[in-house]
């Protein structure tokens, strides 16, 4: 065992000397702060009122967390409902976005076709039926004929307004846009005769 020790000292350089006794080692403050000098130093503020936060609707408190494209489709409807068309948009928007080939994101182009038109924005109205003519769902699709129709006729592109409206009524003579369709192309027609 000494030879081991003898080794460590000669290769780590360890060096064994008597340590200086405990009260060398303690240095003793004789003077404590006083604490009336803490007072002084630190004035105390009265606290400030809680803020109220403002009221927010449940479809913004919706978005803050991860929805599914069914909970954002709902929250959207909602908004839509409530009149509040630019919420609307937006979650229509992000649908679109965050699920672009669910059901709802396939939907939504409709929602925003709607909701350009409201707005009086045809040329957005008409890319969103037209991209839903693409790949959309059967069911919806008489829906986009005629939000196209509308939305070339805003744009006073009667040719074409005349064009969708006769596919409408060729694809889908059962729907409920059939006869609103079939007063239009009338309309069209009288306008066209009267020039």
């Amino acid at each position: 065992m000494a030879g081991i020790t003898t080794a460590a000292v000669k290769i780590f350089g360890w060096k064994f000397w008597p340590r200086p006794p405990v009260e060398a080692q303690i240095k003793i403050n004789t003077r404590a702060p006083a604490l009336a000098d803490d007072l002084r130093l630190v004035p105390v503020a009265a606290e400030p009122p809680p803020l109220i936060a403002p009221a927010v609707s449940a479809s913004v408190i919706a978005t803050r967390r991860n929805l599914s494209a069914s909970e954002m489709f709902a929250a959207a409807k909602a908004a839509r409902d409530h009149g509040d068309r630019a919420e609307a948009l937006r979650l229509s928007k992000q649908i679109e976005e965050f699920f672009p080939n669910s059901p709802e994101g396939i939907n939504s182009h409709v929602t925003l076709g709607m909701l350009y038109l409201a707005l009086e924005q045809p040329e957005l109205a008409l890319q969103e039926f037209a991209t839903f003519r693409r790949v959309g769902s059967p069911e919806l699709k008489a829906e986009a004929y005629f939000g196209q129709a509308q939305a070339l006729g805003k744009l006073a592109r009667h040719d074409d307004e005349r064009t969708v409206l006769d596919e409408l009524i060729a694809s889908y003579p059962r729907s409920v846009y059939v006869a609103a369709a079939r007063a239009r192309l009338k309309e069209l027609a009288t306008d066209a005769g009267a020039r």
